[in-house]
């Protein structure tokens, strides 16, 4: 008797895929605890090694599939008019709040320069081009006497998060959802480049960094080269979670198969130095083990964590983590590195449910018509008002996974 497969264990929920509630939440946490020493110690004592890397490189390539697993269902069903529209509704409100709130609320607060100054330096209203994915890391002065200069330094993924969505537009126009093949084969090339680069003897070359970045950690953590260094894995990661949900009624929902890749992880997590995480050849062997572990976990039964219950601030935590570690690194400039975590992980926690209650939720409702996922996250009442506008999707949205 042939077992389970990821796609009719998807069907099981309806569509629907428990899991990745848990997935998104604790990887926005872990991504939080990665960012702790480096704020705590900006370069130097930050650089990771031996099996503490692994976590860094994980949790993006973890991030980036889920989100393709999630989406590939959106560009199956929807129009290219309506998937933009529905990324960029549920990407651009609540990331645009976040630059306002961090330009103009915590910049005056923060910054070591007089407010006139502030206020008239062209780099802070640079800071407002994140919001459209031209990423600037540092408001004029703000958080001036904290290990490490950036403002966010998560938004570095911004830019690879609209790439992604160029992407999905060109899989869309051209059909190519419904050839996976193809999409695998694109994975595929674009390690095979990177690989090629490397035994040529080419370097992964670092964004060109804001005054006063230059020379830190994020040097190479920024690395934006599409086929080498820390940004390489994402679009691949993204790619194998399309497929793999295209391919989902051929892939097992199997034990073994998971343990095996767990392992295969661990192995490398154990023996590889930090600099593996800029090699093309961990995204060609460690990224697909990741792909399955996230869909695997996606659709399994995990418990939701009780503390974040109340909606989907992943988001939130993603968008605020840096900016409140920072906070709390000027308030506990001394704390050890748990008591900063703990400590920041309550007003990123409050900001992450101001961002979903008052901004990603009420987006949810504009989105709901054409988003089988908006629909479910909204309340009963509010779904219920929702359902005449979606009723002529019923069909299409039952076995569907988008977001």
């Amino acid at each position: 008797m042939q077992g389970p497969s990821i796609g009719s264990m998807l069907d099981q929920q309806k569509g629907f895929g428990p899991g990745f509630d848990f997935l998104r939440i604790a990887l926005a946490i872990s991504v939080v605890a990665a960012h702790t020493p480096y704020v705590a110690a900006g370069s130097g004592d930050a650089e990771q090694t031996w099996i503490v890397w692994f976590p860094q490189y994980a949790i993006l390539v973890m991030f980036f599939a889920l989100s393709g697993f999630l989406i590939a269902a959106s560009g199956l069903r929807l129009s290219l008019k309506e998937f933009l529209v529905n990324r960029g509704m549920r990407i651009v409100p609540a990331l645009a709040v976040e630059i306002v709130l961090s330009a103009l609320i915590l910049g005056p607060i923060f910054t070591a320069l007089p407010l006139s100054d502030y206020f008239t330096s062209i780099g802070t209203y640079k800071y407002f081009t994140n919001i459209f994915g031209l990423v600037n890391y540092v408001l004029p002065g703000v958080f001036a006497g904290n290990p490490a200069p950036e403002v966010n330094s998560s938004l570095w993924t911004v830019p690879f998060e609209y790439g992604c969505y160029a992407l999905m537009t060109v899989f869309i126009v051209f059909g190519l959802l419904r050839r996976p093949a193809l999409i695998v084969l694109g994975a595929v090339v674009l390690v095979g480049i990177g690989l090629a680069l490397q035994v040529t003897g080419h370097v992964a070359q670092a964004a060109q960094l804001p005054a006063g970045v230059a020379g830190t950690l994020h040097d190479k953590i920024f690395s934006t080269a599409p086929f080498l260094g820390r940004g390489a894995k994402l679009p691949v990661a993204f790619m194998l979670g399309i497929a793999i949900y295209l391919y989902r009624n051929r892939i097992p929902y199997d034990g073994r198969l998971l343990a095996a890749c767990c392992a295969l992880c661990a192995v490398v997590a154990a023996l590889g130095p930090a600099d593996w995480m800029t090699q093309p050849v961990l995204n060609a062997l460690v990224s697909p083990a990741l792909v399955y572990i996230t869909a695997f976990l996606g659709v399994s039964k995990l418990p939701r964590l009780p503390l974040f219950s109340k909606g989907d601030y992943s988001y939130g935590i993603y968008l605020y983590g840096f900016p409140m570690q920072q906070v709390v690194k000027v308030w506990l400039p001394h704390a050890p590195l748990l008591v900063q975590f703990a400590a920041a992980l309550v007003p990123i926690t409050l900001f992450a449910a101001f961002s979903w209650h008052w901004i990603e939720k009420p987006i949810l409702k504009l989105r709901s018509r054409f988003s089988f996922v908006a629909r479910k996250r909204l309340e009963p009442e509010d779904a219920v008002e929702a359902l005449p506008a979606a009723a002529p999707l019923a069909v299409a949205v039952k076995r569907s996974a988008a977001s």
